[in-house]
């Protein structure tokens, strides 16, 4: 992957590296306080899109221009034809406090299952400076990289769409291409990326744009527990950080800073689900057949207790034989 999707920082219970990383003995200035920092690039970020608007061409390659008075363009933030979005997160990062506001517009959602933070991906995208530099640009897309060793922009962003399909004619004089793919453009704060370490061509303190098309997923099992991480979330756009049915937390969804300050990992990080003491793989064998579950769908509900529509991993009651 490019140095300039290089991880702000990662969790130690998945410190999954990005194949690139800071040049070692590199200066890094003393970083400001996030929240004050945060508060003046929320102004420069939406006054951008206040006073620029955007041109899609037919395959989503998107370019900005600053909007004249009387020129008949509609700006980033008042366009309807594309749906602008914000999105509320905090950071990983403990020391990192303030809640963000992250914009991005859907150009086009995708088909396929959407990934999560901690699934391979393919993107083309374009990386851009506020003053229209070109920090970085992969315009195909083709090599996988890990969302949870990018920035954190792009592990909130990226999953927020789904991928497209791989379409290869036989006979066709055309190349194989993917369609109907997700694509859109994010508006990331310095704080959900590089602050004040900088990467390459973007220096300290610099909030980032990016126009981006997921061509592809690959869904992965970041506990090896048995269950995909897709499968480990509350529901298809839901970040799996916030998801955690341990026994003494009961089924109910945590704030991920929290949960990992009681020492509790998420369902996609945790081997044992329901914290009965019994690993999840061991509990995803159907008792009638002694055979693991062939899907996750097929995975039982209901043998063990009267707990509602709840899978038997996620039940402290049900215990392997």
């Amino acid at each position: 992957m490019n140095r300039s999707l290089k991880a702000l920082g990662l969790i130690a219970l998945i410190t999954l590296f990005a194949s690139c990383k800071k040049d070692d003995g590199a200066d890094v200035t003393p970083p400001r306080d996030y929240t004050v920092q945060y508060a003046a690039e929320k102004v420069q970020i939406e006054e951008y899109m206040q006073t620029h608007y955007m041109t899609v061409d037919a395959n989503f390659n998107v370019t900005f221009d600053t909007l004249v008075a009387g020129s008949g363009h509609v700006s980033i933030w008042d366009q309807t034809d594309y749906p602008k979005i914000s999105k509320n997160v905090y950071s990983v990062a403990e020391a990192n406090v303030p809640l963000y506001t992250l914009y991005y517009i859907v150009l086009q959602q995708g088909v396929g299952i959407a990934p999560t933070r901690a699934d391979n991906v393919k993107v083309a995208y374009r990386g851009q400076l506020f003053d229209g530099t070109q920090f970085d640009y992969n315009p195909l897309g083709e090599t996988p990289l890990n969302l949870s060793g990018t920035i954190e922009g792009w592990q909130e962003i990226i999953p927020m769409f789904r991928p497209g399909v791989y379409v290869d004619e036989p006979g066709s004089p055309n190349p194989p291409s993917y369609q109907n793919y997700g694509a859109g453009v994010m508006f990331v704060p310095s704080g959900l990326a590089y602050y004040n370490s900088g990467s390459g061509n973007v220096g300290a303190y610099e909030p980032l744009i990016f126009s981006f098309k997921l061509h592809a997923a690959e869904y992965l099992d970041a506990d090896s527990d048995g269950i995909l991480n897709i499968n480990e979330r509350e529901s298809e756009f839901s970040d799996p950080f916030y998801y955690n049915t341990d026994k003494d937390k009961g089924d109910v969804t945590l704030d991920h800073t929290v949960a990992y300050k009681d020492g509790y990992a998420p369902n996609y990080l945790d081997p044992d689900d329901d914290d009965d003491g019994f690993s999840t793989q061991l509990e995803l064998i159907d008792p009638d057949t002694d055979e693991e579950y062939p899907s996750f769908e097929a995975i039982r509900t209901n043998i063990c207790s009267d707990t509602g529509t709840i899978k038997v991993h996620l039940d402290p009651t049900c215990h392997p034989e």
